[in-house]
């Protein structure tokens, strides 16, 4: 009886399907069609970003947080902030901008994110719900994945899952049980820096902040939004587990997975967290050997 494919191979096969695809077709012709679907992609992003049809609920909260009060409704109502200060500082800063300048700009770096993992498969996503939605809705879940990415590089990015959706930091086990002490203090280093500016820039915005989150609980009331009734209570077990196995097992695309199990409220365009997965499914050899690095280990003194 043929076993079924493991999670890895899953991943991989829309990689394995590009360069079957490559090697029939050529390299050169195989360059030219990559080339279009991305200018495709970016061609149909910047028209939606433009003429989108309705406009960017998410989006919207974020740009009209009111920083002298943001915490004050209710998580899944119409323009509920969540997010910790710095978030709520940052956002304050740019919704100085025009609401359509935002919107659009804002619609195009989620895009540009999905076109960075994915690459030329980016426009088949679009018709991907979970996908399409978290850019319709102008979320940030496709940011995170890729900024969780990314972070495997420049840690210190990790700050903006961090400040974002705090929990999402169960990512950082990975440094911790391969023990990479470094990047891990690099992000946990770029962190602390952030709220401790956000503390003095605001200190009132902590304490409101802690009270909003406390006041949710860990059983939010999200009304009719569509989200996965899985508790976080249950589901962040799991992320530690996966995320240790990840890191013991050398398989980076554990990662964004756990990442995204431990969102405080699993909304169903949470799930487009899963493209940090397929980003780190197409890295080249080179490129995961670097993100994998080594362990680090006592050194030895020469015989």
């Amino acid at each position: 009886m043929t076993e079924p494919p493991t999670l890895t191979e899953w991943l991989a096969a829309p990689v394995a399907a590009l360069d079957a695809l490559r090697a029939r077709i050529g390299r050169r012709r195989m360059r030219t069609l990559d080339i279009g679907l991305r200018a495709g992609f970016v061609l149909a992003l910047v028209i939606f970003a433009i003429y989108r049809p309705m406009p960017a609920a998410d989006a919207h909260a974020y740009w009209a947080v009111n920083i002298a009060d943001p915490y004050t409704r209710p998580i899944a109502t119409t323009d509920a902030f969540t997010y910790p200060p710095p978030a709520a500082l940052a956002f304050s800063v740019l919704g100085h901008l025009p609401w359509e300048v935002f919107q659009a700009l804002w619609t195009i770096l989620i895009g540009l994110a999905l076109l960075w993992m994915v690459g030329p498969w980016s426009i088949l996503f679009l018709a991907v719900p979970i996908v399409s939605s978290d850019l319709y809705l102008g979320n940030i879940h496709i940011l995170l994945a890729a900024a969780i990415v990314a972070a495997f590089r420049w840690p210190g990015l990790w700050a903006f899952a961090l400040l974002t959706k705090p929990t999402c930091g169960v990512g950082l086990l990975w440094f911790v049980v391969r023990g990479e002490w470094r990047r891990l203090a690099i992000a946990v280093g770029t962190t602390s820096v952030i709220v401790v500016a956000s503390a003095i820039i605001a200190p009132g915005l902590w304490p409101a902040w802690i009270d909003y989150v406390l006041q949710t609980g860990v059983s939010p009331n999200v009304g009719n939004a569509a989200w996965v009734p899985i508790p976080l209570l249950i589901r962040l077990p799991i992320a530690i587990v996966v995320v240790v196995w990840g890191a013991r097992t050398d398989r980076p695309w554990t990662v964004p997975i756990a990442s995204m199990l431990a969102l405080p409220v699993l909304w169903m365009v949470g799930l487009s967290m899963i493209l940090g997965a397929l980003a780190v499914a197409r890295w080249p050899s080179k490129r995961r050997a670097a993100a994998l690095g080594a362990p680090s280990q006592p050194e030895v003194a020469p015989a």
